[in-house]
């Protein structure tokens, strides 16, 4: 008999166990749906980022297409400014 009170025992206690950690499981389930709306929010908010800064890269690439020209056009007024004073010094000499 007192091996059957001491199953009876046992299994009570595992019973118990498997009681918590069903219940620590429902409560993982139960936040799952609120981690899964803070990750979309958290990518949301990724993609957001990322668009503002392509839309940066695109203005500064556009920028950049145009230094070639004014690099090339530098030589040409620079001799111009140095003509236009050469000259003004001239007249006031």
């Amino acid at each position: 008999m007192a091996d059957l009170e001491q199953r009876v025992a046992t299994l009570e206690r595992d019973m118990s166990a498997l009681k918590d950690r069903v219940g620590a499981m429902d409560a993982d389930l139960k936040a799952i749906p609120d981690l899964i709306k803070t990750e979309h929010r958290f990518t949301n908010s990724q993609i957001a980022r990322l668009s503002s800064e392509v839309a940066r890269l695109t203005s500064d690439i556009t920028v950049l297409r145009d230094l070639p020209a004014k690099v090339d056009a530098m030589p040409r007024v620079i001799a111009e400014l140095v003509s236009e004073m050469l000259g003004d010094h001239r007249k006031k000499s």
